[in-house]
């Protein structure tokens, strides 16, 4: 009878590992959609903030 509960706790263990596992690969995931928005929105607010070119006429993505 213990060995069946201790197979059975590790069985649990393994369970509760790969739930965790993959909550934080996709915490990692949504982490790093968040920084390439941030990226995007910065380097959108740098070139629109420089007066001294108009880069909205080469550079189409700017406008998005």
């Amino acid at each position: 009878m213990e060995e069946i509960n201790g197979k059975q706790s590790i069985k649990t263990h393994i369970m509760d590992a790969t739930e965790v596992n993959a909550q934080h690969a996709l915490e990692l995931e949504q982490a790093s959609k968040e920084r390439r928005m941030r990226s995007k929105d910065q380097i959108k607010a740098e070139v629109i903030g420089n007066n001294n070119i108009d880069y909205k006429k080469h550079m189409k993505w700017v406008d998005e």
